[in-house]
């Protein structure tokens, strides 16, 4: 108990004393600020009011931060900085008055933009303004005056940007589209298959014809034998008709074998390569060894 109380007591200064360091620094960058803009240097003014803002939130950096970046044409942000100043100062501060009215001439002189798509945008589009996403389409935002770019982001497409140029109390609208459709590039087969898986299916291929004509062939010897029967009742073929058909029959014998033999090796081929693809993991790494000779030892390093 005595300890965490300890504990506690140590932290409590340790953050004070963090406050108070971060005071002092928003303090130093305000006046760093200050004298920028006093030396017409804005663009050195506004991120050093930034930095003091962000150690030490106080109404006197955000009006000036409002009026730089007023000055910068910045209108949309200024704008916001005055809101937030008027926020933090008590009712009576003198200040009041004067930050309303900056508020009622800032309002008008803010363009707006609507963007909208032309036609269908593709799902999970996305539409930024100068780096930062839209919430809705076809709704009127408030811009800075300038120039503006907006880009389309859809899955699979290219990005497509707009530039338009927005003046003070400008309506603009903007039909936007997505880009072109991008078109993966494919693969060649061999790449896809492999070389043994490539040589596996045209060996089945290969088989599968010597099938086909073993079939066809045996087709021919067995309607041959049909009319040796029919032209040769006796031993002995005595009839034209049956001695050509006699003839036919063994021409085919030979044709039919080695078409039967080309199918089967076909079809055993084939299906060896695509076994030992589909049994093949991946590659191994190579093996490799060197000679390590030192003080007092050799030896071999490497893989095996």
């Amino acid at each position: 108990m005595g300890a965490a109380l300890g504990s506690v007591l140590l932290a409590r200064p340790a953050a004070a004393d963090q406050m108070e360091d971060d005071m002092r620094r928003a303090e130093e960058l305000f006046k760093e600020a200050r004298a920028a803009v006093e030396n017409n240097d804005y663009a050195a003014a506004c991120p050093k009011f930034e930095e003091s803002l962000a150690l030490a939130r106080r109404a006197g950096t955000l009006f000036n931060l409002a009026q730089c970046e007023e000055h910068e044409g910045r209108l949309v942000t200024a704008l916001r900085y005055y809101k937030e100043g008027i926020v933090v100062l008590d009712p009576g501060d003198p200040r009041l008055a004067p930050s309303k009215q900056k508020l009622a001439e800032i309002e008008p002189r803010i363009p707006f933009l609507t963007i909208k798509p032309k036609g269908t945008l593709p799902r999970d589009s996305r539409v930024t303004i100068d780096g930062k996403e839209v919430e809705g389409l076809g709704v009127a935002l408030p811009v800075n005056p300038g120039t503006r770019t907006i880009a389309v982001l859809a899955p699979k497409h290219t990005v497509e940007k707009f530039v338009v140029e927005v003046a003070e109390a400008e309506q603009v609208e903007l039909l936007v589209t997505a880009g072109k459709v991008i078109v993966e590039p494919t693969r060649p087969v061999a790449a896809v298959l492999g070389p043994r898986r490539i040589a596996g299916f045209a060996a089945l291929g290969v088989g599968a014809l010597g099938f086909v004509g073993a079939i066809i062939t045996g087709g021919i010897i067995v309607s041959a034998d049909g009319r040796v029967e029919e032209g040769c009742p006796r031993v002995k073929c005595d009839t034209a008709a049956g001695h050509e058909a006699a003839e036919l029959g063994k021409s085919m014998l030979v044709p039919n074998a080695i078409m039967w033999g080309v199918g089967i090796a076909g079809a055993g081929t084939g299906a060896v390569l695509l076994l030992l693809e589909a049994k093949k993991g991946p590659e191994k790494p190579k093996t490799g060894h060197s000679f390590v000779v030192g003080p007092g030892f050799v030896g071999v390093r490497g893989s095996f």
